[in-house]
């Protein structure tokens, strides 16, 4: 679980949280939204640990935190597979493990045939898809989402969402996902919560529409057990 209690940050001159308060159960799905410069990217900051907070507490058991941001910052150096293993050899996975579940990662994706390609070489769909299995290949227990499908066609950002729910659901992250736009969590999240005037507050999700979406990867997708 994670728990945010009464948490205050401040940069510079701005305080951004003021007794801010949050709760994440294990394999909860939750959405972030607010206006520009509110803050949320720093939640996800603090969350990380990489930023320090002012005042109040925070209580993280969640032991493995993936991080996706809006650019999927690939290493340009290096070709798609070892985009994969790099992360997972620093976290001590041995080399030949580390190859075959960053290969079942990309299987999944629909990127089997790209593990030799270099980032360069990938639409910017797959690029975000490389990412999104680079951060599910390291056994996430939590998930951060800083708006990482905001650049991308209205058409490829929903089949991104679907495949982060599915993997989701497979693996049992929770998810903390930011986004300026609460429909975009309609079909992601399980609940959201506004970050305003330094606050945190629940907020409704807009109305689930009756669509065809699938919670179901695209059928070329591999779908046998990843963990």
């Amino acid at each position: 679980m994670l728990e945010l209690k009464d948490v205050v940050l401040q940069r510079g001159l701005r305080t951004l949280l003021t007794q801010a308060n949050l709760r994440i159960r294990s394999g909860e799905r939750v959405g972030l939204v607010g206006p520009s410069g509110a803050g949320k990217s720093s939640v996800l900051a603090i969350v990380a640990g990489i930023l320090p907070i002012q005042g109040g507490r925070i209580r993280n058991d969640f032991e493995h935190i993936g991080i996706v941001f809006q650019q999927p910052r690939l290493l340009p150096w290096r070709n798609v597979l070892d985009n994969l293993v790099i992360p997972l050899r620093a976290s001590g996975v041995s080399r030949g493990t580390a190859i075959a579940t960053a290969s079942d990662w990309l299987h999944w994706m629909g990127l089997h045939q790209r593990q030799r390609a270099w980032p360069r070489q990938l639409s910017g769909g797959e690029q975000h898809r490389v990412a999104l299995a680079r951060a599910f290949a390291i056994k996430p227990d939590l998930l951060l989402l800083d708006e990482p499908f905001s650049a991308l066609d209205p058409s490829l950002r929903q089949e991104m969402q679907t495949l982060c729910k599915v993997a989701a659901q497979v693996t049992g992250a929770a998810l903390l996902y930011v986004s300026h736009h609460p429909q975009e969590l309609t079909e992601l999240v399980d609940r959201c919560v506004n970050l305003e005037l330094g606050r945190l507050r629940p907020c409704a999700l807009p109305s689930r529409a009756k669509t065809a979406q699938r919670d179901t990867p695209p059928r070329n997708f591999h779908d046998a057990p990843l963990w």
